[in-house]
């Protein structure tokens, strides 16, 4: 009876020890599993942690090129708007220059019409005084000078504008042309050099030289073709 009940002691004693050791078989095979999925989850983790380096290298490199890209951007805008700024003041400065020009034009068209003026009411003094007789007094005043082969012919001047330096001689087509010089004389001292503008039937408009004109010129001077 003893010897049966240690058989069942022993069959029980094995059962235990088979059980701890398939117990601990699990728990080691269930910790190994663990260690396996840790290493794993540590590799994508290090996978993962290797593609996030890459892409942030990769963003750095792209913010780098694009503070490059707008550090340029921002120097042509700043280029585009010193030209821009520039080109304002430029049309503002040819804008006042045109204005002025503009009002030069005007009232040179005022002169020009005042000399016209002047040219016809001395082609009417000159007609009136050809009719009266006095156009005999006037041409007595123009003398043909003659010396070793060369001749000057000589008029008069009839009126004076200094503020546009124009004179008006009586001097027309038959005498002078467009582009003529004349010298201004009195007491035979040359005053002043002109340039002949427009002429007509017995008068011309002339434009002074500044750089001939040595005094100022007064109606009945001498004109002298050169």
């Amino acid at each position: 009876m003893s010897g049966e009940r240690g058989r069942w002691l022993l069959i029980g004693a094995v059962v235990i020890l088979a059980g701890v050791a398939l117990g601990e078989e699990l728990y080691r095979r269930d910790i190994a599993r663990r260690y396996h999925m840790v290493v794993e989850s540590r590799h994508q983790l290090e996978a993962q942690f290797g593609e996030f380096l890459t892409s942030h290298e990769q963003l750095k490199a792209e913010l780098q090129t694009e503070q490059q890209r707008s550090k340029a951007l921002s120097e042509g805008l700043a280029q585009t708007q010193a030209e821009l700024d520039e080109s304002l003041a430029r049309l503002a400065q040819e804008t006042q220059q045109a204005r002025e020009f503009e009002t030069r034009f005007s009232a040179m068209r005022q002169q020009m019409d005042q000399l016209q003026g002047e040219l016809a009411a001395a082609l009417q003094d000159r007609s009136a005084r050809a009719k009266t007789g006095g156009a005999a007094a006037v041409q007595l005043e123009r003398v043909m000078v003659s010396s070793a082969g060369t001749s000057a012919l000589e008029g008069r001047v009839l009126s004076v504008h200094r503020d546009w330096h124009f004179i008006v001689l009586d001097l027309g087509w038959g005498e002078v042309k467009i582009g003529d010089t004349v010298s201004i004389l009195r007491n035979s001292q040359m005053l002043a050099k002109a340039r002949v503008e427009r002429v007509q039937a017995e008068v011309c408009a002339a434009t002074v030289l500044p750089d001939w004109e040595t005094a100022d010129i007064q109606v009945n001077d001498v004109a002298s073709l050169l």
